[in-house]
């Protein structure tokens, strides 16, 4: 049994008289060297997540306009590399005005604020009263319940004292 995905046949059905397609076979993934000295190889030990590993070549492909001699350091060195697209300071921006638009209440604004802020403390005292005053009606609710409990357990102590 054959397999549409072979590597001998690009991954197209054969033909039916059975010979290999006319693109021939797939081409490696590689980077042949095109230039003298262009492409450098390797080996790299690929580790999978479920424990086997496979050791593969890497080929890697030298920039071109790069300097034989010269290989770039490791780490980064931010301080010493200043970036070309960061924008140059700015001028300080001048003080915002001091009128309406720029943050400040007017005389109005202030008066008004002043009005809601004194009604909004009024409403929350009469709250409170009224509040205490509610409190204070159930604490005597309670106190005269418990006072007439407290007189009708005497009245049946003493009728059972009697009998």
């Amino acid at each position: 049994m054959t397999d549409e995905n072979d590597k001998t046949n690009d991954g197209a059905p054969q033909a039916p008289t059975g010979t290999p397609s006319t693109t021939g076979p797939r081409a490696p993934l590689s980077l042949k060297p095109r230039q003298a000295g262009s492409v450098s190889t390797g080996t790299v030990r690929q580790s999978f997540s479920h424990g086997r590993t496979k050791t593969v070549v890497v080929e890697t492909k030298r920039r071109a306009g790069a300097v034989p001699g010269h290989q770039r350091p490791q780490g980064f060195d931010v301080a010493a590399r200043p970036r070309a697209d960061a924008p140059a300071p700015q001028a300080p921006r001048p003080a915002a005005p001091a009128g309406p638009a720029g943050g400040r209440l007017s005389n109005e604004e202030q008066e008004a604020r002043r009005r809601a802020i004194e009604l909004a403390t009024q409403a929350q005292a009469q709250r409170a009263q009224a509040a205490a005053a509610e409190q204070a009606l159930r604490d005597k609710a309670a106190h005269e319940q418990a006072a007439a409990t407290a007189q009708a357990a005497n009245a049946a102590q003493a009728e059972a004292a009697a009998a």
